[in-house]
């Protein structure tokens, strides 16, 4: 799973009536989310209960809860795994595509870039050298929903490094971000987003050279890979194939560039 360090305070600021707890005797047992945007569609995640109260119901409890928060709601949609996937079709889920969570050892990624991402006609910047309300703008095009609460905070999370693609017109073409998590040492990419395969290539290339360089290398990165294409790519970054993912909707899916998903920005917010 690898949730990040600050996660939590940027899940509130998108909706800070998402979170689910579930309690007993006055002490927390299991938790579960479900993000509102808009009044179109949400999404269901962080679905855990706690090792010695799983198989007494109070998960389902929990569960049952959070899809009543978004009972109105004209679709709801969950990123699940294969394990998961039946409890999800019970409860009015279909499953739309198919993607898997990846581990890389950098040095091994870096070596499998193509010469070709080296002579590639955008340019990579910092954050701080776009324009933000232009990067607000791309993510909502590509995410389907406005975000902007929610980037504020992801965008400038602590030891975090984001990555922006400029094309020659000075239009975004992409962007992603890794972020420190609760794996020692370890980072997680997303939301990675790009116009093309070539470009989220040369967003990943970017963000893997700036963690080598830095003084604590970080000896591991992981991606929630949505897509087969974005599989693809991780593949032939000699990504390790961990676990597989389903991106689940009771109706209709969001309306949203899902050809430039390259990695989520979460599996429990989408």
């Amino acid at each position: 799973w690898g949730p990040g360090i600050q996660d939590a305070e940027c899940f509130m600021a998108c909706d800070p009536t998402a979170g689910f707890v579930g309690e007993l005797n006055g002490k927390p047992v299991g938790c579960a989310t479900m993000a509102k945007y808009g009044d179109s569609f949400a999404i269901g995640g962080c679905y855990v209960v706690r090792k010695e109260f799983r198989g007494r119901e109070y998960g389902k409890k929990i569960y049952d809860a959070a899809m009543a928060s978004a009972k109105h709601f004209p679709s709801i949609g969950t990123i699940s795994t294969l394990n998961r996937e039946e409890m999800h079709n019970r409860n009015g889920f279909r499953s739309k595509f198919y993607g898997a969570f990846f581990v890389f050892s950098i040095p091994t990624a870096i070596a499998c870039f193509p010469e070709t991402s080296r002579r590639s006609p955008v340019t990579i910047k910092q954050i701080e050298e776009v324009n933000m309300q232009a990067l607000f703008r791309y993510d909502a095009t590509v995410f389907g929903f406005e975000r902007h609460a929610f980037l504020s905070k992801w965008l400038s999370m602590i030891d975090s490094h984001a990555r922006v693609a400029i094309d020659s017109e000075g239009s975004i073409v992409g962007y992603t971000v890794a972020r420190p998590t609760f794996i020692k040492d370890s980072y997680k990419i997303g939301p990675l987003f790009a116009d093309s395969e070539a470009i989220a290539e040369n967003l990943l290339k970017a963000v893997f050279e700036e963690l080598q360089r830095q003084k604590d290398p970080a000896p591991v990165v992981c991606i929630d890979a949505p897509t087969e294409k974005a599989t693809k790519l991780c593949e032939s970054l000699d990504g390790k194939r961990l676990f597989e993912l389903a991106y689940m909707v009771t109706n209709n899916l969001p309306n949203a560039y899902f050809d430039r998903w390259f990695g989520y920005t979460t599996t429990q917010f989408g």
